[in-house]
């Protein structure tokens, strides 16, 4: 009797919640059809089965498509006296009526259409929430057509376009809607099968998705792990990497100031969103916001040291010094190295420390920035050199002093590269610059030479010398590690 009862109670469980699930009632708003070549040509596209299942896999609303046979249809035409042309086009008003007489909460307008000749599909789709006279959700575009072998791949761009649609409706209008699956409360098995997670569970499901590169797929099930987990901190760190990686930046800019207000004093947060804004572009937003952090934490070491290196790139080295200067006697690997950087971006390579530093894909841009500038100063230096001694009557004097510190600078560059200790990864980027710097010291010889002796061939050799560094720094970036966020 107890398992009856048991039994039934999940049946009116799982019944409630059904019922109480909103429907999404589905319109598609065809175009008119076009001439091509003197011929009708229909330029629609079906895209319903390439966007009900990712509508379905969210669980959030019960997924309808209109169809003027529908019992509810047929119901309101018989009222309302509703003729079969006005059942299978209907006007706005007329779907408003049709949604209450099917009890939808929300309506959407699906238009979906290729020209002809065209590799991309034109799409605008709308979403109502009944009652409303404006669109509470709207999107309109164009999904680019791949091609595999010199074949168009039709089926994976609608897919694509289907999956996107469902993953923005979940973020940005259905985000508080409750899934289903997450409201049924059944009882979990003692023994868990294979002793691991169930495979319906949210976070296994994410991780298996994640596995198999199917990213969009995992966004759902990383966000109700998300939910159902709200105070794991590394799930939530996962949230926004995946929207960063999916390029949905504004989302991930939400998650971060929502978790944030819980966990201010979790410094990682403050990290991923100045690096996020790093990547747009957007450095002043990302120094202020690591500024603001590091003022509630003045004690954070990697809040400090990320400042600094943002300030670095964005050439202000006398405000990373300061900002340095509260642990720059820190005997820290990370501390020194920034010490390192600080004598290149200063200029300051008299005195260089002993010492290697290993330069990590993380560090390889930064680094480069900074050996970039002190290697075309120098170019710059040997060039103003050049331009001096061509004058009526150049003081050859002057010129050859600064032409043996130009020497003697080239040298101090050599070394401040050589305290780099490249990865596998970073090798061919730090050969190119030590190559640039070795041709930049020929050059500075060079021209030394040439002050001295005042024998063109030297000026020659030393301008040569000095485009083909130039040319080797360019090949030194252009084989920077590409990063991902």
């Amino acid at each position: 009797m107890q398992r009856v009862v048991a039994l039934l109670g999940l049946a009116l469980t799982l019944w409630a919640v059904s019922w109480a699930q909103p429907i999404l009632l589905i319109f598609p708003d065809p175009a008119p059809p076009t001439q091509h070549n003197d011929q009708p040509y229909d330029p629609n596209i079906d895209l319903k089965p390439h966007l009900t299942p990712f509508l379905q896999e969210l669980r959030k609303v019960r997924v309808e498509w209109y169809a003027p046979s529908h019992r509810a249809a047929q119901q309101l035409a018989a009222a309302r006296g509703l003729n079969a042309e006005q059942l299978a086009n209907p006007t706005p008003a007329l779907r408003g009526q049709l949604a209450r007489a099917w009890g939808a909460e929300f309506v959407m307008t699906v238009r979906c259409t290729r020209a002809p000749e065209q590799t991309s599909y034109e799409y605008a789709i709308r979403v109502w929430r009944l009652g409303a006279r404006a669109p509470v959700w709207e999107s309109e575009g164009f999904q680019q057509v791949a091609s595999q072998q010199g074949r168009s791949d039709d089926t994976t761009a609608l897919q694509t376009l289907g999956r996107t649609v469902a993953m923005r409706l979940d973020i940005e209008l259905w985000d508080t809607l409750p899934r289903v699956a997450e409201q049924i409360q059944t009882p979990a098995p003692s023994v868990p099968p294979s002793g691991g997670a169930p495979p319906d569970e949210p976070k296994a499901l994410a991780e298996q998705l994640l596995r198999e590169g199917k990213l969009t797929q995992a966004l759902p099930h990383l966000r109700a792990a998300v939910n159902a987990q709200p105070d794991d901190a590394s799930l939530r760190m996962e949230l926004i990497r995946l929207y960063r990686r999916l390029n949905l930046n504004e989302q991930a800019q939400r998650e971060l100031a929502r978790v944030i207000q819980l966990r201010p004093e979790d410094e990682r947060f403050a990290l991923e969103w100045a690096s996020l804004l790093q990547a747009e572009g957007k450095a002043t937003e990302a120094i202020a916001r690591l500024q603001e952090a590091l003022n509630a934490q003045p004690d954070s070491v990697a809040l400090r040291l990320a400042l600094v290196d943002l300030l670095l790139e964005q050439g202000d080295a006398s405000a990373a010094a300061r900002t340095l200067q509260p642990i720059a006697e820190q005997n820290g690997a990370e501390v020194a190295y920034r010490r390192y950087l600080l004598l290149g971006a200063t200029r300051a390579l008299g005195s260089l420390p002993d010492g290697t530093y290993e330069l990590t894909d993380a560090r390889a841009a930064l680094w480069l920035q900074i050996a970039s500038g002190l290697l075309t100063d120098l170019a710059s230096e040997l060039l103003d050199l050049r331009r001096l001694a061509s004058d009526p009557s150049p003081n050859w004097s002057a010129l050859r002093t600064r032409g043996e510190q130009a020497v003697l600078h080239a040298l101090d560059i050599g070394r401040w590269l050589e305290r780099v200790q490249p990865a596998e990864s970073t090798r061919r980027t730090v050969a190119h610059a030590r190559f640039a710097s070795q041709m930049l010291v020929q050059a500075a010889q060079q021209m030394a030479r040439y002050l001295l002796s005042r024998n063109p061939e030297e000026e020659a050799r030393a301008s040569l010398l000095r485009v083909e560094a130039l040319r080797e720094l360019e090949s030194a970036r252009n084989a920077l590690p590409k990063r991902t966020p």
